[in-house]
């Protein structure tokens, strides 16, 4: 190192290292690009084997195989990541993903400076020797392309604004730029001259690493593109896309009046809104059409023998869910051209007055707290539905981004309680400990280096000491059973999305945490998953069509959060489910109202077993409950104060209501036994944390903990996330110890605080 340059970082920090400043220094000295040329570096590698990487399945789960060898999938990645690559070996990580704006090094068609590109992955390599490599690489379309080809271009059904064209966004080493998906002036996805241009220059990269020494550590390609590079269609804000390519492809596209006007109030009616749900369907195919394009090619260059990964699936918190692009699920799972699927956990936001918004307690409109999302003491919640991914054969990595006490100021990822090295630890102990129990992987993200102050949120010692720890941790994974051990299950339908009332309706609509959740997805979904998570028990969660007879066998509770759009034939097909089964089943809202052709209160009757009153005069979906118990009644108000229609109430005499419609007194939340298994109907959501804990008891559900912990577990190893400060008593499956130390013992007498959290093993 230059003895110059060692000085003049010196005077700048004023002669006075700390040790966490001295690390800062150690990644800018070591992050100096190295002059060497890349072929020289690269000559390190002669004689490395090209490198294979596979998922299989075997004891419980997906597992990742490096060279034949397993490998636990903890990854690291950085906006920065020259700058705190040094910190990252440091905590043990040897899986890397570099984030690659790779239209930046596509210069014309059959053009490419590969070179540049090069000198990025070794100067990565030199400060990371032992590193293997997922890039992530993004596909947006380089200004040229746009200029030559206008007609190819997103068109918008809402004005969009100049400042969104042509953006000049600064470049990382990489070519990336934060906040590059912002841009609106995009290729069409369903361009057909886009995708043999684009997967043309993604071949070509392919290749080159492929016949380059970077063969050896490259084990995988992340194709990305979209806003914030995760598959959400470019100005979804604006309603894309009129482009003369989706007309092509769809046809008569419906004007943006007509996408943002729901007929019947929450719901479409498809007598009069089918163009606009066709619209819909078809839209979501295109886009899952064009990731598809890009993960097949992985296979192809690589001759199936490197990793393809993909965002995709947010169902539990999506923003703007009939624009963004998760809506056709199936193909994507069924995929044999996707081995992982990755995405980021809860950015839920506060709705309580008087708290900051980027915290995350959420109450609905009667006072009930609902749960947590971020910061110490929250779930930490996947917004994906892992046992679905992992019935497919593939394999979840969680992206875990909290800001630190590193870097305070930034308010939008760590949540409550991050200020502070304590609570950081909190957040960070819960989140790995998270993707470890539940046999996942997962990779840590870093936004630091390019923010301000320019520090990295993770490089501290005792992050990178406890980084260590979970590495060492996840080595014993490979001995341990990672199957579901719930007995509960939440059972998603996302072509119901094409029948509920548009995001922007209600836009913006701050009492709901976030400008751009509708109505459905945000008291249905994200609210409801974070009183899921308090439920003290594991719970799985799955699409409708992963649903097999064994899971009457395994489970004892199923929840069907919006399953409104359905045919005859699939309620049918429930119902053969759900006979002599035994379970539990808790519908919301409209289950089966709604089938291609029309309004079907016959099915929607049929399905749960409850006669009904259509109330289409809007009311307030707020319900006033009676939970029967041991030691009396307990008195509930629950849901949300808006007025909406339609609505539902139970008129059946051979069901025990248990709620009734607080203006109307109309009963609303009832019970019913039926051929051998139970129907439960609730009119609102969200369902509140004890009435969600009593409906689980009587299913016949083990509740882990006395207290509202968030549980997580798989068959070898548990976690438990205190909700409240004081003792309580966890009872596991099977005896377990703590990662600490203590006896292996299946009972666990616990004094914590708030936001603590235990992990055991078998």
């Amino acid at each position: 190192m230059e003895r110059r340059r060692v000085l003049k970082i010196l005077a700048a920090s004023g002669g006075v290292l700390s040790t966490n400043s001295w690390s800062s220094v150690r990644s800018l000295l070591l992050a100096e690009p190295q002059e060497q040329e890349p072929a020289h570096f690269f000559s390190r590698l002669d004689g490395e084997p090209r490198a294979e990487a596979e998922i299989r399945v075997e004891n419980g789960g997906p597992r990742l195989y490096l060279n034949g060898e397993w490998i636990y999938p903890f990854c690291a990645l950085s906006t920065g990541i020259l700058q705190v690559a040094t910190e990252f070996r440091q905590a043990g990580f040897r899986l890397i993903q570099p984030i690659i704006g790779l239209y930046t090094f596509w210069k014309g068609m059959n053009r490419y400076d590969w070179d540049t590109l090069d000198r990025f992955f070794a100067d990565l390599l030199h400060l990371l020797p032992e590193a293997y490599l997922i890039p992530r690489l993004t596909l947006n379309t380089p200004r040229w392309w746009k200029v030559a080809h206008p007609t190819e271009q997103i068109g918008y059904s809402l004005p969009t604004q100049p400042e969104e064209y042509d953006l000049d966004i600064p470049t990382q080493p990489g070519g990336y730029g934060w906040g590059q998906g912002r841009e609106v002036w995009e290729a069409s996805w369903a361009s057909e001259i886009w995708r043999r241009d684009t997967g043309e220059m993604f071949k070509a990269f392919i290749e080159h690493i492929e016949s380059s020494p970077l063969k050896s550590r490259v084990i995988g390609y992340h194709p990305t593109s979209g806003m914030t590079g995760e598959w959400g269609y470019f100005g979804a804000a604006s309603l894309p896309d009129l482009s003369e390519p989706m007309r092509r492809r769809l046809g008569t596209i419906p004007d943006g009046q007509a996408r943002m006007t729901s007929t019947f109030g929450l719901l479409r009616n498809p007598e009069k809104e089918k163009a606009v749900i066709d619209f819909y369907r078809h839209y979501h195919e295109t886009i899952t059409d064009t990731i598809l394009t890009f993960t097949r090619l992985v296979k192809s260059a690589t001759d199936g023998k490197k990793l393809s990964l993909i965002f995709y699936g947010y169902v539990m918190e999506s923003i703007m869910m009939q624009e963004i692009g998760y809506l056709d699920p199936k193909p994507i799972l069924e995929s044999d051209s996707i081995d992982i699927l990755v995405g980021p956990y809860s950015y839920s936001h506060t709705n309580i007055p008087g708290q900051k918004r980027w915290t995350s307690d959420i109450a609905d409109d009667a006072g009930n707290w609902l749960g947590r999302a971020r910061g110490v003491g929250g779930d930490g919640g996947y917004r994906t539905l892992v046992e679905s991914i992992r019935r497919h054969g593939k394999m979840f990595l969680v992206e875990m981004d909290p800001n630190t006490y590193l870097d305070p100021e930034f308010t939008s990822e760590g949540g409550s309680g991050k200020e502070t090295k304590a609570g950081t630890l909190k957040i960070l102990k819960r989140d790995f400990a998270q993707m470890l129990v539940s046999g996942n992987g997962g990779w840590l993200y870093d936004f630091g280096p390019t923010r301000k102050n320019g520090i990295g949120w993770y490089t501290s010692k005792p992050i990178i000491d406890l980084a260590r720890r979970f590495h060492q941790l996840g080595q014993g994974r490979r001995r341990h059973d990672i199957s579901s051990v719930a007995e509960t299950a939440s059972v998603y339908d996302m072509n119901s999305y094409f029948v509920t009332e548009h995001w922007k309706k209600s836009a913006p609509y701050t009492d709901m945490c976030s400008y751009y959740f509708d109505y459905i997805n945000h008291w249905f979904g994200a609210c409801q998953h974070r009183v899921f998570n308090r439920l003290s028990a594991p719970m799985d969660y799955l699409y409708r069509f992963d649903l097999a007879e064994a899971d009457t066998r395994r489970y004892k509770l199923l929840w069907f959060p919006h399953s409104f759009y359905l045919e005859s034939e699939e309620i049918e097909a429930l119902l053969a489910f759900l006979q002599g089964s035994g379970v539990w089943v808790v519908w919301f809202y409209a289950p089966g109202f709604i089938s291609s052709d029309r309004f079907r209160p016959d099915n929607m009757e049929k399905l749960t077993g409850f006669n009904f009153e259509l109330l289409t005069d809007p009311g307030p979906m707020r319900i006033e409950a009676e939970i029967p118990g041991e030691n009396g009644t307990t008195q509930l108000s629950l849901g949300i104060d808006r007025r909406v229609h339609p609505r539902f109430a139970v008129q059946d005499d051979r069901a025990e209501t248990i709620g009734r419609w607080q203006d109307s007194q109309k009963p609303a939340l009832a019970v019913k036994q039926m051929d051998g298994w139970t129907s439960v109907y609730a009119g609102a959501a969200p369902l509140p944390i004890p009435l969600c804990r009593w409906l689980a008891r009587q299913a016949g559900i083990r509740l882990w903990s006395d207290q509202t912990d968030v549980v997580v577990a798989s068959e070898d190893q548990a976690m438990l996330i205190a909700n409240a400060d004081g003792p309580r008593t966890l009872t596991l499956h099977k005896p377990m110890q703590e990662i600490d130390g203590g006896p292996k013992q299946q009972t666990h007498q616990l004094d914590l605080k708030f936001g603590d959290v235990r992990v055991f093993q078998a």
